[in-house]
């Protein structure tokens, strides 16, 4: 049967590659103007929030008003919650690399909301799945295959993370590094068209102007300063650990409180508010506080604590729900780490030592490689945004230390921590896992099957997911339940613990809280783990000895 969608530019002018291509530098010059409109939307709200800011009750109120009503967007649009790079990798593996468009809207008006009244939070992960959103809906719209809009996706995501770091090289490496772990050729090509075309579509509207202005690296190539730069990357890997433990910690006790959409930012933002009140650098994205750093504005001993500050304030913000990216406050603490502890080994260690700005960069790279797992995006990143190469060696001790490090005390990343927090695991089964644990996915049925005689689910606004009975006729319906919906990508063992007090399970999408994907049944599971209608055990498809 051939395939029924339509195809926008089918026909012999170009082939599927070249089509790809082009529509690769499309989706980057759509994302890059959509960056723009970000930043300049996060911009002018904060520059409203600070002139209200004047007053000191409303300096403690705004943050918390921007993040409750940021969680209210998420409340609507589920998928405008998080960072946006689990939500990205989500829709990679378990939907095809299909994101809803008004994740788009969502996550823009969310972070916009959050970020622009001070929220701790950056908005390089947001413009990560702004990008993939794109690239989703440009998909769809010229008809790609399946394959095609897997292959799209990791293209957006990129598009959207260079043109808010203003470093294309960086884009490319994140998402081969961490959203589509690993180098896969067939879309390399198109990752770097769509990275490169968003760079040059933010510039022209920004400038070229980086994030923050890096003064002169000097080389660092003497014993001591290297050695330092271990202790650094030691000090990183460390210090990376305890903000993922601290975002753990804060994400397991509120995950056991219930408590209503907006509620939990709320009071996250009065705590930022509060010691935004009393230190405001730690308020915000932070790039000016990294830029002064750079420039020698803040002793040694207060960039300590400033690094302290922001993983708490961080924690605080991001486990309650409220919309925002990590990169920014990772980077922020990087910065101020290098700087805390070059500040301490060159004052008593090494007096004659002029290397204090590779050390603040060189921590940056650090911090980064241990939170995200990510080190050879942690070294090119420092090169692009300072734009010199004597920042890459020091970069590589700290990101390689710290990396491993990090990995030694805590085996998950920021975003692994954040995947499993919500039940997701990648790669999922579809890939490769023939004699793997067992998912929903795997045991998954029509969402048009019903459980025993006309008992299905449906989904009540306001109310959530129930069971219900529908009539004859297919028109009655009676409330029977309210039932807990699952993920695709869940252990079947999270419904399994579900199933004795209720008959049927929804299966939703994690992009849309009111799809329904398919629903798991008490046969639904015995047919995965293998049993037949009598409850016999027969021989499984890829079974050697079937």
């Amino acid at each position: 049967m051939r395939d029924a969608r339509p195809d926008v530019g089918r026909g012999a002018l170009l082939t599927e590659a070249q089509r790809f291509l082009v529509l690769a530098v499309l989706i980057g010059i759509c994302t890059g103007l959509v960056v723009v409109c970000f930043h300049a939307a996060i911009e002018l709200l904060a520059l409203a929030a600070s002139r209200l800011a004047q007053r000191p009750g409303l300096a403690v109120l705004l943050p918390a008003l921007g993040a409750a009503v940021a969680a209210l967007v998420v409340h609507w649009s589920p998928v405008s919650g998080g960072s946006g790079i689990v939500q990205t990798k989500s829709a990679l593996y378990v939907s095809d690399g299909a994101i809803p468009f008004g994740a788009v809207p969502g996550k823009f008006a969310a972070c916009v909301l959050s970020l622009g009244s001070g929220t701790p939070l950056g908005p390089e992960d947001p413009a990560l799945l702004m990008g993939a959103g794109i690239a989703s809906r440009l998909g769809r719209l010229f008809g790609l295959t399946r394959r095609s809009m897997r292959l799209i996706a990791p293209t957006g995501a990129a598009a959207g993370i260079a043109a808010a770091f203003n470093t294309p090289i960086t884009g490319v490496l994140f998402v081969l590094e961490e959203v589509v772990s690993g180098f896969d050729t067939a879309v390399l090509g198109s990752i770097v068209l769509a990275a490169v075309s968003s760079v040059v579509t933010t510039q022209l509207f920004l400038g070229e102007n980086p994030l923050f202005s890096v003064p002169v690296v000097p080389s660092v190539r003497s014993a001591p300063e290297l050695t330092a730069l271990v202790v650094l990357g030691l000090a990183s890997g460390l210090f990376a650990t305890v903000y993922i433990r601290g975002m753990e910690l804060v994400r397991y006790r509120l995950g056991a409180v219930h408590l209503p959409p907006a509620v939990g930012p709320f009071c996250a933002g009065i705590v930022v508010g509060v010691v935004g009140l009393a230190i405001p650098d730690v308020l915000g994205t932070g790039y000016l506080a990294m830029d002064g750093a750079l420039h020698s504005q803040y002793t040694w001993q207060t960039m300590g604590l400033l690094a302290l500050l922001k993983v708490a304030v961080a924690a605080v913000a991001f486990g309650t729900g409220t919309p925002g990216g990590l990169f920014a406050p990772t980077l922020f603490v990087g910065v101020m780490l290098g700087g805390a502890t070059g500040g301490l080994l060159t004052t008593f260690l090494l007096p004659a030592s002029e290397a204090q700005p590779t050390f603040l960069l060189a921590g940056m790279a650090g911090v980064f490689a241990g939170v995200f797992r990510a080190p050879m995006t942690a070294v090119f990143m420092t090169f692009e945004l300072s734009g010199t190469a004597a920042a890459i060696l020091p970069a590589m001790i700290t990101s390689t230390v710290g990396f491993l490090v990090a990995r030694q005390f805590h085996r998950q990343s920021i975003l692994d921590l954040v995947a499993s927090h919500e039940g997701a695991a990648f790669p999922s089964a579809r890939l490769a896992r023939p004699h793997g644990p067992l998912r929903v996915e795997d045991a998954m049925d029509a969402a048009s099957t019903a459980a025993g005689a006309g008992v299905t689910v449906r989904h009540v606004p306001g109310q959530g997911w129930h069971v219900v009975e529908v009539g004859l006729d297919g028109v009655g319906v009676t409330l029977r339940q309210r039932v807990e919906p699952v993920y695709p990508d869940e252990l079947l063992d999270v419904p399994m613990r579900s199933l004795p007090g209720a008959p049927i399970i929804p299966v939703i999408s994690r992009l849309d809280a009111t799809q329904l994907l398919g629903v798991i049944t008490d046969d639904s599971i015995r047919r995965a783990y293998g049993f037949n209608a009598s409850g016999q055990l027969q021989a499984r498809d890829d079974d050697p000895a079937a």
